[in-house]
């Protein structure tokens, strides 16, 4: 027997986990994807409305679903509350604004959440950010996992996504360097790139996958920036312009209407998958060729960050690392617009009963108000328990005797995805939750 042959421990190694890939509770998950109901109260809550509104809505509109029973209580999935918001939102009568999809001819919004260090929440940030965006404002949204472990894509895959297949198109190839080989970069037709969009079972929520094929990507930058003069770093944001131009937002909310004023389904589903009005974009923990595309084609980069000095320590090689980029693209291309929005560091797995986690935060918003988030995750077992199921907060069902941490920690989710709205959205209605957390805190 020959010991010390690397090369037969790796396939052996691929062979084994090929076959178990820590598939039970994945699949699990996986086969109940959002499988979470909601009740008439929580919707209302979600709407910003009255339950007695909602009541009548419901008793005035023929298209509003029926729901399900359980108990007592009337609940409802995440597909019939944005069938609610569209018909809510599409109602001329309507005293506030309830669907807040892009206009048509707007771009696309980007929103990139990218760390150095991994172990940051950054995937579940990003996770949770979407899921908020769309269960709160109705918005359609494209996930972009750039990450090859393809944590992000866990929380919105369900069986029926080829996840970790090999011929699952990737970021790669939506960017068109998939191919080690290639000598020219292969620019994909709007359409090619709209089909690489898969489908998710949250509404409105299309996802490209991650994949190994992302680390392939990396080293046919490399090479094609060696071979030609392509711009690597901006490859991302052509692609994604060229597929808005193509695929951009066409309806909009008095579409949905027919000219008797009666809601139109059809019209409605064809809207909900038509496009997205942001693209979120989670980052691989580093800063290869690959990830620096995802913070160029970014209006606004969100850093999650642990509190930790030494942490802290690799926020400081992150940021120093892309300055130095910034300046070299910066000598090429003097007019080129990167990152027109806001960009914040999100502290994440705060211990607020530890002193020197908030100090570091206090300290941090002194120097840069902002840039740093005065809101914040807290460490909680609440989010650890869902992730154990690869769900995020909004989709847990937590046992009985967790259900008060869970509501602690979804409130908190709830807060840190209102603060990073503002700063993406300032137009956008508040919900009032980061105010609360702030003045709690900082007061």
């Amino acid at each position: 027997m020959a010991y010390g042959n690397f090369e037969q421990f790796i396939r052996n190694m691929t062979r084994v986990m090929g076959s178990v890939n820590t598939k039970l509770q994945r699949d699990l998950t996986l086969r109940t994807r959002v499988a979470r109901r909601f009740s008439m109260t929580e919707v209302a809550e979600l709407m910003a409305v009255d339950v007695t509104y909602l009541a009548r809505v419901a008793n005035e509109e023929p298209e509003f679903p029926e729901g399900e029973k359980i108990g007592r209580e009337r609940t409802f999935s995440p597909s019939e509350i944005m069938l609610i918001r569209s018909i809510m939102g599409s109602n001329k009568a309507a005293r506030r604004q309830h669907l807040h999809w892009r206009k048509p001819g707007e771009p696309v919004k980007i929103v990139t959440f990218g760390a150095q260090k991994g172990g940051t929440g950054k995937s579940l940030s990003a996770a949770h950010f979407a899921q908020y965006v769309n269960l709160f404002y109705g918005l359609r949204v494209g996930i972009i996992d750039a990450d090859p472990q393809a944590t992000v894509s866990l929380y919105f895959a369900d069986e029926s996504l080829p996840l970790f297949q090999p011929d699952t198109p990737t970021l790669a190839d939506f960017m068109g360097v998939d191919d080690l080989g290639a000598e020219a970069l292969n620019t994909p037709t709007p359409d090619a790139l709209n089909a690489i969009w898969q489908k998710t079972p949250w509404p409105g929520i299309k996802l490209i996958p991650g994949g190994a094929n992302i680390q392939n990507g990396d080293i046919s930058l490399f090479f094609l920036s060696r071979q030609s003069q392509i711009p690597v770093y901006r490859i991302l944001k052509e692609a994604i312009k060229r597929w808005d131009e193509g695929h951009g937002a066409k309806t909009s909310a008095a579409d949905l209407r027919r000219a008797d004023g009666s809601f139109n389904v059809n019209a409605y589903t064809q809207a909900l998958k038509e496009t997205v009005d942001v693209i979120v974009i989670d980052q691989q923990p580093s800063l290869t060729l690959m990830q620096l595309n995802g913070l160029i084609a970014a209006d606004t980069v969100v850093i999650p960050q642990t509190m930790k000095g030494f942490d802290l320590a690799t926020l400081s090689t992150y940021v120093s690392n892309i300055g130095e980029y910034l300046e070299f693209i910066m000598g090429f291309e003097a007019d080129i617009e990167i990152g027109s929005g806001e960009h914040v560091v999100l502290p994440t797995i705060v211990q607020e009963q530890n002193n020197q986690d908030t100090d570091q935060i206090l300290d941090l918003y002194r120097r840069a108000p902002r840039e740093i988030l005065q809101v914040w995750y807290n460490r909680s077992d609440a989010i650890a328990n869902a992730s154990e199921e690869y769900k995020s907060i909004y989709e847990y069902l937590p046992p009985k005797s967790r259900r008060t941490s869970a509501r602690a920690f979804m409130a908190n989710a709830n807060a840190v995805n209102d603060a990073l709205v503002q700063r993406v959205w300032p137009e956008l209605p508040t919900r009032g939750f980061a105010d609360a957390f702030i003045k709690d805190r900082w007061s």
